[in-house]
């Protein structure tokens, strides 16, 4: 999964969470305006700094959440779950040894989107679910805004880069001041040599129904994010981060 965002948290109030969505990649020119966006943002926050940080007291603290239970499932419609299996891909208890009865092969029971081990056993990911996603979020947040974008660079700026790659109009694109268009390859290239700081971004207020879907962020909190292509709806950050 290629990331395609730079989420930063600028406080938490209560139930309500103010922040930034910077764009980071040419595959991504604006913000997404449907709920799912946001609650799989909280989901994956919460995953990165319990289950997945690798630190114990991380985990205990993200798993001693009170709406932990409710974080975890929005996590698993996000991104699928992780499912222990021996190595002949027969079900395991939580305890990695004990085969499930009835003994089933996971592959015969979930749709799989990957495959992978820790030190207890082996472990597949089922596919994400963005229906399940949706009802979730359409539940949880009461309030998502995504304000303009700011820091698009001026198309005179981008005429400016690799000018010896000539292309019709450049020059009197070099008069131009208007906000230039993210779709353009000149405008990638440009950013591409600028810090985050100096990348397109939308300040966007999220409120949730109860201020427990929160209490895992806070100010300066920063990470980048994807989605899978072709999957709307669908994250699979724990990929790389288990």
């Amino acid at each position: 999964m290629t990331d395609l965002f730079t989420v930063s948290v600028d406080g938490v109030e209560g139930a309500v969470l103010r922040g930034r969505i910077h764009l980071i990649s040419a595959d991504a020119v604006r913000v997404p305006q449907d709920a799912t966006f946001p609650a799989r943002l909280l989901a994956e926050a919460w995953f990165r700094a319990g289950e997945a940080g690798g630190d114990e007291g991380g985990r205990e603290r993200a798993s001693g959440l009170r709406l932990a239970p409710e974080l975890r499932e929005l996590h698993a419609c996000a991104a699928g779950r992780l499912v222990r299996v021996d190595e002949d891909g027969f079900l395991l208890a939580e305890d990695g040894c004990t085969v499930r009865e009835p003994r089933r092969r996971a592959v015969d029971v979930y749709d799989l989107d990957g495959a992978g081990r820790d030190e207890v056993s082996g472990r597949v990911r089922t596919l994400s679910d963005p229906d399940a996603l949706a009802r979730r979020a359409a539940a949880i947040v009461t309030r998502y805004e995504v304000g303009p974008l700011r820091n698009v660079p001026a198309w005179s700026e981008v005429a400016a880069v690799d000018p010896e790659e000539w292309e019709p109009g450049l020059e009197e694109m070099a008069t131009w001041n208007a906000p230039a268009d993210l779709d353009y390859w000149r405008t990638w290239r440009l950013l591409a040599g600028r810090p985050l700081d100096g990348h397109p971004y939308a300040e966007v207020v999220v409120e949730v129904v109860d201020a427990g879907y929160l209490e895992h962020l806070g100010a300066g909190m920063r990470w980048s994010t994807g989605e899978p292509a072709g999957r709307e709806g669908a994250v699979r950050i724990a990929e790389r981060w288990v």
